[in-house]
């Protein structure tokens, strides 16, 4: 994690994805970057998760299922905070698992419950906190022998300004459980069958 200098210009065409504090722009000179500027009313919540990922290196925790924060760089629109941007094999930025289970594809959607079990065993293991699991947060990266993986770009880290959870572990374990319970009441509004197979945390 670095602080870059360059001063990188930012413009619509290099947007892909928007939320209520923060957008997430193309990297115009790194394709396996993406930047993520926050508004006025973000910039607290920006500063408390980029904080969690410095702890979570620290800490010497897996980033195998998360979009690693990679650090800061200066933009036209602002101070911007760098992400792994995920890609699949042939470079297209990875689908969401909204898509892949909207394909109504019995093989394709075994495979997404299975590795939404993945997922809840690995925050279970590194011990990593959830704020705001979607089905639009979490990416399926394709390879190039078509197997697929999880990664969670967004929502990472406690809610809370002080960070008590993350070490009174039952607490944190609890409020974790809530969230992904949330998350499964999320699964099951569109995808009933796919809730049903979903393991509490």
């Amino acid at each position: 994690m670095a602080t870059q200098n360059t001063h990188i210009t930012l413009n619509e065409h290099l947007l892909i994805g928007e939320g209520r504090n923060r957008k997430c722009y193309l990297h115009p000179k790194d394709l396996n970057l993406c930047i993520k500027v926050s508004s006025k009313r973000g910039l607290r919540s920006a500063k408390r998760e980029i904080n969690y990922f410095k702890r979570l290196h620290k800490r010497g925790k897996s980033f195998a299922m998360i979009a690693d924060y990679m650090g800061e760089i200066q933009t036209s629109e602002g101070r911007g905070d760098l992400y792994q941007l995920i890609r699949d094999h042939d470079g297209s930025i990875s689908k969401n698992l909204e898509y892949y289970l909207s394909l109504q594809n019995a093989s394709i959607t075994a495979t997404m419950i299975m590795l939404i079990d993945n997922l809840r065993k690995y925050l279970i293991e590194e011990y990593i906190l959830i704020s705001d699991l979607d089905l639009d947060n979490i990416l399926v990266q394709k390879d190039v022998f078509g197997n697929f993986k999880l990664l969670v770009i967004d929502g990472i880290g406690d809610n809370n300004q002080i960070p008590l959870l993350e070490y009174i572990k039952p607490l944190g374990m609890k409020r974790s459980a809530r969230k992904w319970s949330f998350f499964k009441t999320l699964v099951a509004k569109d995808f009933p069958d796919v809730a049903k197979e979903m393991k509490e945390f």
